[in-house]
């Protein structure tokens, strides 16, 4: 229930529940400044995951922003094809039921690329320099099968508008991969303009 999440105390101006660009600004800095204190260096690996595709990819957009701004080298990788913050295309196919023995293969290409320094594209090959961070985002990035690919899991929940096939994945996704407990960080993403950390993550 509401009454049993801790969030983050956040200041509004003039009393409203408008957040401002600072505030805003804020949640993403504090949020690098959480990743790289865990991973100061090497090739680091953040995985975004939630039922709506539409809260997911601007998070991770905007994430990915707040990492080049602290002088990482970001490169962006996602279940959406063509969505993308780089001209790399390290997309990979999107999973839209929760199911056993789903084929992550071109995913885990990709992550373990990135991990070994050189990442191969249909257009390019991309050498990656140690210093760098891959923000993913797509479904069921936290589960099981998935989880120990990632240095730090990003879960956002909410009030989404969800087809019926859509929310029963999700419902079995929560009860049986248990993404919630398995998350560095939750955000409360009901208002996509006002995100609310939720203390009850892993750490």
């Amino acid at each position: 229930t509401a009454s049993s999440k801790k969030l983050v105390s956040t200041k509004r101006s003039h009393d409203t529940d408008i957040m401002t660009a600072a505030e805003y600004a804020s949640i993403f800095d504090g949020l690098v400044g959480e990743i790289t204190q865990h991973y100061p260096r090497g090739r680091v690996l953040v995985a975004v995951d939630g039922a709506d595709e539409q809260a997911t990819r601007p998070f991770a957009d905007l994430l990915a922003g707040a990492m080049k701004a602290s002088s990482w080298r970001v490169l962006r990788s996602t279940s959406t094809p063509g969505a993308g913050a780089d001209s790399h295309d390290l997309s990979f196919p999107r999973h839209d039921r929760y199911r056993d023995n789903e084929d992550y293969s071109r995913l885990r290409d990709i992550v373990s690329r990135f991990r070994e320094g050189s990442l191969v594209t249909e257009a390019s090959a991309l050498k990656v320099p140690t210093g760098a961070v891959l923000v993913v985002d797509g479904p069921f990035l936290l589960r099981p099968e998935l989880r120990g690919a990632w240095h730090f899991g990003i879960w956002l929940e909410g009030d989404m508008h969800l087809s019926e096939e859509s929310l029963e994945a999700q419902v079995r996704y929560t009860r049986d991969g248990a993404p919630r407990a398995a998350a560095d960080a939750i955000f409360d993403v009901t208002d996509q303009q006002s995100p609310a950390r939720v203390w009850a993550d892993s750490c």
